[in-house]
């Protein structure tokens, strides 16, 4: 009996040992497991690369957009409030070479009172700033840009003086568009010189109106060879008091609430905290709406400017109510991310402390996401990085 006793005790041990190996043996699986779970918003499982707004942990300064290097390589002090910052894209070959390269920050300076003259660049992403156009009188309120890949040309909402300007890739003014819709310009974005053959365009642009909340197509039709500008109205906002800044973008696809949409603009509406998309774009005549409606409701807070993730086509939104840079997903209708990029209070009555109205976004070389934006409080464009 003591015989068969210890030899059951033998085996209880020896079971008792192999499931302790056994667990033991999966925890690493476990551990592996939650730990790609709890990362899947962050981290790219394939590269490692971080992609959203989350993995951001470090806040730097780029360099400043009022003392900067003007044309003649001194260090001077211009009409600053930064309202929009643009990446340089990559051009076409057939795009005309000056002193813009791919990957540069292009800068607009609003100014006082919406006097502002000048557009800064910041070389590879990298500060000081150094002027790009040359300050006119014809400027007054340079406030949103947005670039023509095809051409390198950067288009830019002349506020104040009710135009668009466009600039070539040496800072060098090389057409106005002029038209009676347009209301105090604001928001301005490219369709990715997307041609429409029904209108005979090449690619066309799009404008936000303060003054009428209104939406404008600006297309670009060739006429013996030379660059035409044909602009309508298209789509109509809610308006609220004399100004209602609408910023804009556009991507060929976007996914809401699982619907897949093609040539899509996305137009911020303030009034409704509400991000409006407006698909077929570059054919649609008129919109009898205020389009799909992308995101609505907190943490959107009067929001100001707005880009896209390049790794997922998340919504990255910077409101002037409170100061936060937002990562939404419209096709889950989710927030990613917030972060509070100034600690400025706001005064809610006058405005007084709103510091974000420009954001965009890219890869680092490493292939990790970087955020650019405009800081309207110090005079600078800053960056989110890892």
């Amino acid at each position: 009996m003591k015989k068969h006793h210890r030899h059951m005790k033998a085996i209880l041990i020896a079971a008792t040992v192999l499931s302790v190996l056994l667990a033991l043996a999966t925890i690493p699986f476990f551990l592996s497991l939650h730990a790609t779970h709890a990362s899947t918003a962050q981290q790219n499982q394939d590269t490692g690369a971080m992609t959203t707004l989350n993995g951001l942990v470090h806040s730097s300064v780029v360099g400043s957009t009022q003392f900067i290097v003007d044309k003649a390589g001194h260090t001077v002090s211009v009409d600053a409030n930064p309202y929009d910052v643009q990446i340089v894209p990559a051009l076409q070959a057939n795009a005309q070479n000056g002193l813009l390269q791919a990957g540069d920050l292009v800068a607009t300076n609003i100014g006082g009172q919406d006097t502002g003259r000048t557009l800064v660049v910041f070389p590879a992403g990298v500060g000081p700033a150094h002027q790009f156009n040359s300050a006119s009188s014809a400027f007054s309120g340079l406030a949103k840009e947005a670039f023509n890949a095809q051409t390198g040309t950067d288009w830019v909402t002349n506020f104040s003086k009710n135009n668009v300007e466009i600039f070539n890739t040496n800072g060098v003014r090389i057409n106005t568009v002029t038209s009676y819709h347009f209301h105090k310009p604001w928001g301005i974005a490219s369709n990715g010189g997307r041609a429409n053959p029904k209108a005979k365009s090449i690619g066309s642009f799009f404008v936000a109106n303060a003054g009428t909340a209104t939406i404008d197509r600006i297309d670009i039709v060739l006429v013996n060879g030379a660059a035409t500008f044909k602009v309508s109205s298209i789509a109509q906002l809610s308006s609220s008091g004399t100004e209602t800044k609408i910023a804009l973008t556009w991507a060929p696809t976007f996914k809401i609430k699982n619907t897949q949409y093609a040539d899509v603009l996305l137009a911020l509406d303030p009034v409704n905290n509400r991000v409006a998309a407006f698909p077929d774009s570059t054919t649609t005549t008129q919109y009898a709406d205020q389009g799909v409606t992308a995101f609505q409701g907190k943490p959107l807070n009067n929001p100001g400017g707005i880009a896209l993730n390049p790794f997922n086509d998340d919504l990255l939104v910077v409101n002037l109510n409170d100061n936060n840079l937002l990562e939404l997903n419209a096709n889950e209708g989710t927030v990613v991310g917030t972060r509070l990029v100034d600690t400025v209070p706001v005064d809610l009555q006058t405005g007084n402390g709103s510091a974000l109205f420009g954001v965009t976004a890219s890869k680092d070389r490493a292939g990790n996401l970087v955020i650019y934006f405009t800081d309207d409080n110090t005079n600078t464009v800053d960056m989110l990085s890892i």
